[in-house]
């Protein structure tokens, strides 16, 4: 699709500029509770939100000009955008869901206790009638407000805890992908310099042969294909 026709939004350059920094981001760790990678995170996914809104708000306004070609070249164009934004909204998703959970679980215990003070309060209107009850009453009260302590510490305990563990998981799940990543870029690599002594012992020169390998792997030569 010609990306010419939306040249004050962004170029072919630009695009594989942006499509290469998100393909870095996949399948690494950001911390997002440290604010300057969750600014560099929010404000990576703010620009292509922002190159979006102004490509759907330019594929109008051409229209009329260029006809059915700017939709195709516009939607072309988004989608690859939403491509390269989909690693930092992931980011930014799963940091939300883990903050969502901190806080869900510290309201089940904030509304478990009102309960339970409500409840005793009532309870105790009725035993403020003899002074022994009242009595027992404040012995139960202490010891009632000592085991709500310790319940609340060690849910929230329990709940940092899970969160961290989590947080954890997907750390260790990132560093596989980016593991397997890396693994998988060496073992191209090899592949294709083997391919580039080939082609330069039959006399092609290596700038040559790097031009061949490289349309055989983007598909531009038919028939021909490199088998990792």
């Amino acid at each position: 699709m010609s990306i010419a026709i939306f040249k004050e939004i962004t170029t072919e350059e630009y695009l594989l500029e942006i499509e290469a920094e998100g393909k870095k981001c996949t399948g690494l760790y950001a911390d997002m509770s440290d604010a300057p990678q969750r600014k560099f995170i929010k404000d990576q996914a703010a620009n292509i939100k922002g190159m979006i809104k102004r490509l759907d708000r330019a594929r109008i306004d051409k229209k009329a000009a260029y006809g059915t070609s700017v939709d195709k070249a516009a939607a072309s164009i988004k989608q690859r955008l939403e491509n390269a934004n989909s690693t930092y909204t992931l980011l930014i998703d799963d940091y939300a869901a883990d903050c969502k959970k901190v806080r869900d679980d510290a309201k089940a215990i904030e509304d478990a206790r009102s309960l339970a003070i409500e409840t005793e309060s009532d309870h105790e209107h009725a035993l403020l009638l003899d002074n022994q009850v009242m009595y027992e009453k404040h012995l139960a009260e202490e010891n009632r407000i000592k085991y709500e302590a310790k319940l609340k510490e060690e849910a929230a305990s329990k709940a940092v805890e899970e969160v961290k563990a989590d947080i954890e998981r997907q750390k260790q799940l990132l560093r596989s992908n980016e593991d397997a990543r890396l693994a998988n870029k060496d073992h191209l690599k090899t592949v294709n310099n083997y391919i580039l002594e080939e082609f330069t012992s039959y006399g092609a020169t290596v700038e040559t042969g790097k031009a061949i390998i490289r349309a055989i792997a983007k598909g531009d030569i038919p028939n021909v294909s490199i088998r990792y």
